[in-house]
């Protein structure tokens, strides 16, 4: 089923008429009533604008506090960090982060280039509150290491993320004439397909998310490398019709908050970036939630989703937890590079002896994963889950604790597992489903 936007909304194309948006279409079929199991069938409209206005025709929001989607339990620890989600518990967080982030480059400037591993160590046992660290591979994981890159096993650069995506994909996306650093792989494919994953009030304002999600990029340099980025993010910032949307307004108050933050830890690490060499953060648990919630350079999507009903625990836990798949692959490089915030070698298992090995790392990744396997031989048995705040003490050390999961949530554990099996039973006719998993 193609689902066709409201007419209303087509005279904001002018507001990006040098980007054309025409043909954009998008099928979004009901799902089989059985395809998730012990869930409803119905999924709310891909464009809700019309669905969202009142007798006037303007686009209305919900009262504050008034949620259409379930309140989870848990989340004890990131619910007092967050409040309610609003732009300004965001921008108060966001502020208490940048101040820690702060303090923890300060520590640079209390040792001499001449100091020794043992210096730094000391160092960061002494100062109280977030401190730097030194590190380093475990011999066994240093053998490895070398025994690999003998033999050619490197990790390929990361420029292949600049390059652009393939014609074939920008003329589907109906992208081939959209500004150059949206259609790169690593933007397109990041926050270009979240916003199409997300949904929006019309094509219009999908797009101009899209623009001001490009935030996310300045991290890795985007801002440089396409030098018209900032005026076209300033541009999607001002968007009035967006602003207009349930969520559009904070969406983009909270993006200014995370790039406030962003591009003042971006200029620490190249005013530091010489004394950053197998360097980490060492933090506690609550401090370490509050960082990695402005690390996560999605403030916007977390404001808007909490404007039209979401959990504001369920989103901002997820936040802290965003990270955590591009950290891990990052470990190596972020060793060795102005990276002091992965999110494994800040935890205390290995900040507290500066040393990382696999058994550690192992440990750490099941304590993010809540226990899921990483790549074992055997699936875990039984499956767990457990929030943030009980598989880390206070130390931000890991506990072990974890739940056996409700029988509901289980599955067999499996690379591709039974439930996913299923889903794609229900819809044998999408082999497109099939070929992507």
């Amino acid at each position: 089923m193609v689902l066709q936007w409201c007419p209303v909304f087509w005279p904001r194309q002018s507001y990006w008429s040098e980007f054309p948006l025409e043909g954009i279409e998008v099928e979004f079929p009901s799902p089989k009533t059985d395809a998730f199991p012990g869930r409803p069938a119905a999924i709310p409209p891909f464009f809700w604008g019309g669905e969202s206005r009142s007798r006037s025709g303007k686009l209305v929001g919900r009262k504050p506090g008034q949620h259409s989607f379930p309140i989870h339990p848990g989340y004890l620890e990131v619910r007092d960090l967050i409040g309610n989600g609003t732009v300004v518990d965001l921008k108060r967080s966001s502020f208490q982060a940048r101040g820690l982030v702060r303090q923890i480059f300060r520590g640079i400037e209390d040792v001499s280039d001449s100091s020794s591993w043992e210096d730094m160590k000391s160092l960061s046992y002494l100062e109280p509150g977030p401190t730097l660290v030194q590190l380093r591979l475990s011999p066994e994981l240093e053998s490895w290491k070398a025994a690999q890159h003998a033999i050619g096993n490197i990790l390929p650069a990361k420029g292949a993320g600049l390059s652009q995506a393939s014609d074939k994909v920008l003329e589907i996306l109906k992208a081939v004439h959209w500004p150059e650093a949206l259609k790169t792989n690593n933007a397109l494919f990041g926050c270009g397909i979240a916003s199409l994953l997300m949904r929006a009030a019309d094509v219009p304002t999908m797009f101009s998310n899209y623009v001001t999600d490009m935030v996310f990029y300045y991290e890795h340099g985007y801002n440089y490398i396409f030098p018209s980025l900032e005026s076209l993010l300033e541009k999607g910032l001002a968007d009035p019709q967006a602003l207009r949307t349930p969520g559009g307004r904070e969406r983009r108050k909270a993006i200014c908050v995370g790039k406030h933050y962003i591009q003042g830890k971006i200029a620490l690490e190249r005013q530091h970036k010489t004394h950053l060499t197998n360097i980490s953060a060492r933090l506690g648990r609550r401090t370490a939630q509050i960082i990695s919630m402005s690390e996560s350079s999605l403030l916007g999507m977390a404001a808007e989703a909490i404007v039209r009903g979401f959990d504001p625990g369920a989103v901002m836990n997820d936040l802290v937890f965003s990270s955590l798949g591009a950290d891990f692959v990052d470990i190596g490089c972020d060793l060795v590079k102005s990276e002091v915030m992965n999110s494994f070698l800040i935890v205390s298992d290995i900040t507290g002896t500066g040393i990382v090995s696999e058994d550690v790392l192992r440990r750490v990744y099941d304590a993010y994963a809540a226990s899921w396997p990483k790549a074992r031989k055997t699936p875990a048995r039984p499956q767990c889950g457990a929030d943030f705040d009980e598989v880390f003490d206070e130390q931000y050390r890991t506990t072990g604790l974890c739940r056996p999961l409700d029988p509901e949530y289980a599955c067999n554990g499996e690379e591709t597992c039974n439930r996913v099996y299923h889903f794609l039973d229900c819809y044998q006719e999408e082999q497109l489903l099939r070929e992507l998993w």
